[in-house]
């Protein structure tokens, strides 16, 4: 019995094998990224020494390498080996400005055997609040899963007033509530997308922050010092410091997005697992010891 169905006309056929062809383009294009950072990461792996060594060999290997600069403001993909301890910086900063999280979003912690996601961002950038807004949830879950060690690096690149109420709210919290300081982080990346989408200058108040720091589960006993450090400027030498340890290493724009060293091209991933599938390619090119799994350790500057 003859089909009912019109046949596709020559125009719509050419559609359909256009697009058709696209999706194998944006296919292969995901596999060859994918193999190009899981390749380069096994060059760097390869640098640092045998196959399945932890990354923390790479931060003692700073730490007595004597060169306070290097040490100070290292190159992405290798974490600071020393705290800050200075004045108007919060206690878990490290020597650039950056804070880690480990398994299970440890603050303070690395995860070893496992890639380096660095982030480099300022609270006043709509493009790192989409960002966040994109990756927070897959990179808790590989936070969760030991697969990364995360770290965050302020900035004040754009000059605005906002990142410094937000740098010392976040200083309050890493000081007095360091384990809500990954659910605030994320909190008030979110307002300043609602902020940025409503056009609405009137909303970058303390009180907003107070309440960006309920809903992270903060305690208002902590949350409720947020105008005095605000009012005090009170971690000034925090955001001057992450700027100028941005700066030092060539961070022009935010967000910019390092996993194991490697600068990632944002438009490529824009998708809510992009960074998951970036990650899985590094583990299924690595070698059966780095595979076993990431075990949770304080961070190198945690020890001293």
């Amino acid at each position: 019995m003859a089909s009912n169905q019109p046949r596709p006309t020559k125009a719509q056929r050419r559609e359909e094998a256009r697009a058709r062809a696209k999706a194998l383009r944006e296919q292969e294009a995901r596999r060859q990224r994918r193999a190009t950072i899981a390749r380069r990461s096994l060059l760097g792996a390869a640098v640092v020494g045998v196959a399945g060594v932890s990354s923390y060999v790479v931060y003692n290997h700073l730490q007595n390498s004597g060169g306070t600069g290097a040490a100070q403001f290292p190159t992405a993909g290798a974490i600071a080996t020393t705290r800050a301890d200075r004045s108007g910086v919060p206690e878990p900063v490290l020597s650039n400005g950056s804070w880690t999280y480990g398994p299970s979003s440890g603050l303070d912690t690395i995860s070893s055997q496992a890639p380096v996601l660095d982030v480099y961002f300022d609270y006043s950038c709509h493009f790192c609040a989409s960002f966040e807004t994109t990756h927070a949830s897959e990179i808790s879950t590989l936070l969760s899963q030991g697969k990364i060690t995360l770290v965050l690096h302020p900035s004040k690149i754009l000059g605005q007033e906002w990142t410094d109420q937000v740098m010392n709210a976040m200083g309050v919290v890493l000081n007095e509530a360091p384990d809500q300081s990954m659910a605030f982080h994320t909190a008030v990346m979110e307002l300043f997308s609602r902020i940025y989408e409503a056009q609405d200058t009137s909303m970058m108040t303390t009180e907003n922050l107070v309440a960006a720091a309920t809903s992270a589960q903060v305690p208002t006993e902590v949350s409720s010092r947020f105008e005095k450090a605000v009012n005090d400027n009170t971690y000034e030498e925090w955001t001057s410091l992450a700027q100028e340890a941005a700066s030092a290493v060539g961070v022009t724009a935010t967000p910019t997005v390092y996993l194991d060293g490697e600068r990632l091209d944002l438009s490529q991933i824009s998708g809510e697992t992009a960074i998951t599938e970036l990650v899985e390619a590094v583990e299924a090119s690595a070698s059966p010891a780095a595979s076993e799994g990431a075990t949770s350790e304080a961070s190198p500057a945690a020890e001293g």
